[in-house]
């Protein structure tokens, strides 16, 4: 059995990832059947107990450290990603593998020094935004790859909500969907962002070597989209996140099953500094650089 911990419970994710292991459907079948949280850790009380009692989650423990000795793997689920780093480290440096929510990090040093610590303790970890593994992100990319009517590639538009003025780090809270599906769906490779702030909206010019696609950080926003130019059309595609839990959490699952982590520590790096780019695209009004995890 997989004995998972989960730390941070003021996210709704605590609640959704434990209900997800821990609670049979009709016929009384798991969805993982050799996995259950079996502990949790947060900060709210009251919270905390209502997350284990609805997660089904046997053990509240007073501190993380708790866990030691009695998970094989934790999920660092803070809404707050400044809080990640400080959470994930006791556990890399313990060599137990990690998830880590979005936004991965919400600082780049915070970033650089959890992937420092899975290479020197040769612990796994992945995370970040799940939108990013959606059929609809999926199936964006492969036309902007050319494998579709639209044929080639020209420019391209996405969207979702972010609130700058949201406790738990302004943009980076909900802005970490967007950077990862902007990047997955458009590629990794992109380069630079020019950005403005208005009325709370935050228009994003990003750059790659061969185009530009716009990025759409709109408060309250609903609903999700990302469209595609081509030589030979358009295509309009609604980005459905309604499983994109369950795809998240199976790549944290084979993560643990086959020792291979599903993103890598480049990928992983890039959000944080696509995010911060960003930021101070738009408070300095100039085009500013994505730097690279090695720079």
């Amino acid at each position: 059995m997989i004995r998972i911990g989960i730390i941070g419970s003021d996210n709704s994710h605590a609640e959704i990832f434990s209900k997800m292991l821990n609670i049979p459907n009709e016929n009384g079948e798991y969805a993982y059947p050799d996995a259950r949280v079996v502990a949790i850790y947060g900060t709210e009380e009251k919270r905390t107990q209502e997350v284990a009692e609805r997660g089904k989650i046997e053990t509240i423990v007073s501190d993380p450290k708790e866990m030691m000795g009695k998970v094989d793997a934790v999920m660092v689920v803070f809404r707050h990603g400044g809080l990640h780093c400080q959470y994930a480290l006791p556990f890399i440096e313990a060599g137990i593998p990690v998830w880590i929510d979005k936004p991965f990090c919400i600082s780049e040093d915070d970033a650089k020094k959890v992937i420092a610590a899975s290479k020197e303790h040769n612990t796994l970890i992945t995370g970040g935004s799940t939108c990013k593994y959606t059929f609809d992100v999926q199936m964006a990319r492969l036309a902007v790859l050319g494998q579709s009517r639209i044929g080639k590639f020209r420019t391209g538009v996405i969207n979702f909500p972010a609130d700058l003025e949201s406790e738990y780090g302004g943009l980076y809270f909900y802005g970490g969907h967007l950077s990862e599906m902007t990047l997955a769906t458009f590629g990794w490779d992109m380069r630079s962002v020019t950005a403005k702030e208005k009325n709370g909206v935050v228009t994003v010019i990003a750059e790659y070597d061969d185009y530009q696609v716009t990025m759409n950080f709109i408060p309250k926003n609903g609903q999700y989209y990302a469209v595609l130019y081509g030589d030979n059309g358009v295509i309009t595609r609604e980005i459905d996140i309604s499983i994109c839990y369950k795809l998240g959490f199976e790549n944290f699952y084979n993560m643990l099953k086959t020792g291979k982590m599903p993103v890598s520590y480049e990928d992983l790096f890039k959000p944080v500094a696509l995010l911060n780019a960003i930021e101070k695209s738009y408070q300095s009004n100039q085009t500013v650089k994505i730097n690279e995890l090695n720079d």
